[in-house]
């Protein structure tokens, strides 16, 4: 059976047409499917559970219509992995977990397609991040510093409504970081790969685990990032003042950053971060905490993918 959770609050009100064409080829190929519609935020991850946890069903094909924020709720609510085939077909400003997956962003009646058609075979990697005894899965990303204040805030930001209603959902992410690049604190990180030696950081801008290559809709913070080698890659800006920034960003969008000065990539299976003051962490663009330290690794093969 396909148990579709759909956001129809997503996408700038693009949500319902792309559900309604899902529906118009779910129909017609005479498909066995039940829906359901979050109409609280949180209340994905609550569907997510309980369609998990259904017993008279050994084919469990959880498909997701909706956004990165939606696909964090889900990922976060099943609770037995092992009898999900996961789905997604994006409806979203940013879509970076369908970017990171190849999908078509904007033909959901081939991604439908796409999905009917799957073995359900293909397995990917996830992210956790864990702090003081609270865990959080990550599809994406989990971001500390200035990659979560502005993945927390992007949500809410007049900008992203004002660059959705232009169609240049893109540079939301881009306008909000050089805003908050002059407006924030930096750090003083101390990281370790692996349980291997402390690296310290000074004037630490922000630390981006990542899953995909990319986040904020389609900014390549790990360009070789891959959700199939077991290893969660990690991106640190570091050391770069405030006027370089600005022009330090436009390398970063090219995905040229690791051969500049003061932005660090590196690989693992477990990297554990400590800042001298509390600092924003996020996952997928939702608020973790303000901590002092976090904690990230790579769930290999979690997620049985429908594509």
């Amino acid at each position: 059976m396909y148990y579709f959770i759909v956001n129809e609050h997503g996408g700038s009100g693009q949500a319902v047409k792309t559900w309604e064409k899902v529906k118009a080829v779910l129909d017609k190929k005479n498909v066995q499917y039940k829906y359901f519609v979050p109409e609280l935020k949180g209340y994905a991850a609550v569907l997510a559970e309980q369609i998990s946890e259904i017993t008279d069903d050994d084919d469990i094909r959880l498909v997701v219509v909706g956004g990165d924020g939606t696909i964090n709720e889900v990922l976060n609510g099943i609770r037995n992995f092992d009898r999900i085939k996961f789905g997604v077909i994006p409806t979203g400003s940013g879509n970076d977990f369908s970017r990171g997956l190849g999908l078509p962003l904007k033909k959901p009646e081939k991604v439908t397609e796409m999905i009917l058609n799957s073995s359900g075979t293909r397995k990917i990697d996830l992210g956790l991040t864990e702090s003081a005894g609270r865990k959080r899965i990550f599809g994406i990303s989990s971001g500390y510093g200035m990659d979560a204040i502005v993945g927390t805030g992007i949500n809410t930001s007049k900008i992203k409504v004002i660059m959705n209603k232009l169609h240049l959902n893109s540079l939301s992410y881009a306008v909000l970081t050089v805003i908050t690049l002059f407006s924030m604190k930096t750090y003083k990180f101390k990281v370790s790969v692996d349980d291997g030696p402390l690296m310290e950081f000074d004037k630490a801008i922000f630390l981006a685990a990542m899953n995909f290559p990319c986040e904020g809709g389609g900014v390549p913070m790990a360009p070789k990032a891959t959700a199939q080698d077991g290893k969660v890659s990690f991106c640190i800006a570091y050391g770069i003042p405030k006027w370089r920034t600005f022009f330090a960003f436009p390398v970063l969008l090219a995905a040229k950053h690791e051969k500049i000065k003061g932005f660090k990539v590196l690989d693992g299976k477990k990297l554990d971060v400590y800042s001298d003051i509390p600092t924003i962490s996020a996952t997928d663009g939702e608020l973790f905490g303000n901590l002092t330290e976090v904690h990230f690794k790579c769930l290999e093969n979690k997620l049985t993918i429908l594509l």
